[in-house]
């Protein structure tokens, strides 16, 4: 006849079976295999709630930066514009490898995300007249692109502020590729007062308040990036 602490012990082994969802892993801590369920999302909706994600989707580090250097070796002053419609340009521009424009100069009235979020969007009243590099003959100007390209993207409809649209352009990091530097001079400068700077030992400087014009000259370099970190355009 069983006596009843066997039966004690019977009965406690089927119900340790019966409850297998938990047990001990090997170091003594319980554990569980229940699963957890996450809420799935794409980017523009909170993983807990469903509601708008509206933050800016941009990135805020680059790299690796890219050292650019304009070369003239021609035989007159070059000028080159560092800004465009009011906006603050690098000296160069970037085509893909299918001779697509890539943005790496954002126009001053393409907002960024986060102007968009906080209701800033929109057109700068007004601008001065910006900057131009004076390039004398011989001479070289340095400028550095950090990685960052611009796209346009689309926010959820509840987040612009202010009545600004939900379209705007966010910085992201370039991909590796093979990229043209894309560099235009002129060989004249106007809408300025002093319209001439003395140039340093590199043989270039920057014109404050004026704009590069006349006939354009146009130099080009090829761009194995990220592997290649600095390269020269030439001027002929």
């Amino acid at each position: 006849m069983n006596s009843p602490r066997l039966s004690f012990l019977i009965s406690s082994i089927f119900f340790a079976a019966a409850c297998g969802e938990k047990g001990v892993d090997t170091e003594g801590t319980p554990t569980t295999t229940d699963a957890t369920t996450e809420t799935a999302t794409d980017g523009t909706t909170a993983p807990t709630t469903g509601e708008p994600a509206c933050v800016d989707p941009s990135l805020t580090e680059f790299g690796p930066s890219v050292e650019v250097t304009l070369r003239n070796d021609g035989d007159a002053r070059l000028f080159v514009n560092l800004q465009e419609n009011c906006t603050t340009v690098l000296p160069f521009s970037l085509r893909d490898a299918s001779d697509a424009e890539v943005v790496i100069n954002k126009d001053a009235c393409d907002s960024a995300c986060e102007a968009v979020l906080s209701g800033g969007c929109g057109c700068p009243a007004g601008c001065p007249i910006g900057d131009v590099i004076q390039l004398e003959p011989g001479g070289t100007f340095v400028a550095s692109w950090t990685g960052r390209v611009w796209a346009e993207v689309t926010l959820p409809a509840e987040c612009p502020k202010d009545g600004c649209a939900p379209q705007c352009f966010a910085a992201g990091q370039a991909s590796e590729g093979t990229y043209t530097v894309v560099a235009r001079a002129h060989d004249a400068v106007g809408e300025c007062l002093a319209c001439t700077c003395e140039p340093g030992p590199e043989g270039s400087c920057v014109v404050s308040g004026a704009i590069a014009m006349g006939a354009e000259v146009v130099a080009e370099a090829e761009l194995a990036y990220p592997m290649q970190t600095a390269l020269a355009v030439t001027f002929e």
